[in-house]
């Protein structure tokens, strides 16, 4: 059965929110801005702001990576009242795709990550250099270091 469901991340953006101001100024939104075009650039994707179900019903999403593979989109939502960032999208159909699904998930997350870590850093003057390694089985690892 078709049906946009969403999952949620351990990533909430609650610095903006705990100060009276929208999400959309928290730090982390740049931050997530920044990861998801940086997955979609990798996935040879297109960022826009439309998920699509099975049945071609599209729905709103902060940000949205569209793939070959992964026409419809796999959406980006950040909650305006607890500042929670969820992946929405609508697997119907998409079987033999999870894996690819997961991919796009996954390298959100390890970017976010990976610039907020940067950012924090450059923020208390280290010098950082992040580099990225990619292995044929553990797939990509990204390191980040600062020196002071």
């Amino acid at each position: 059965m078709s049906l946009i469901s969403s999952y949620k991340t351990d990533i909430r953006l609650t610095q903006a929110l705990s100060e009276g101001r929208s999400v959309e100024e928290d730090p982390g939104w740049d931050i997530l801005h920044e990861a998801v075009w940086a997955a979609a650039e990798e996935f040879m994707g297109e960022v826009s702001h439309t998920v699509k179900d099975f049945y071609g019903r599209a729905f709103y999403a902060d940000w949205v990576i569209s793939t070959p593979e992964i026409p419809r989109g796999i959406g980006i939502n950040v909650d305006r009242k607890t500042g929670q960032v969820m992946f929405v999208y609508d697997s119907y159909g998409l079987e033999g795709y999870e894996r690819r699904i997961q991919e796009i998930k996954d390298r959100v997350l390890q970017n976010y990550s990976a610039i907020a870590v940067s950012k924090a850093l450059s923020l208390l003057n280290y010098q950082v250099d992040v580099v990225e390694e990619k292995h044929a089985t553990e797939g990509r690892k990204v390191v980040v270091t600062g020196v002071l």
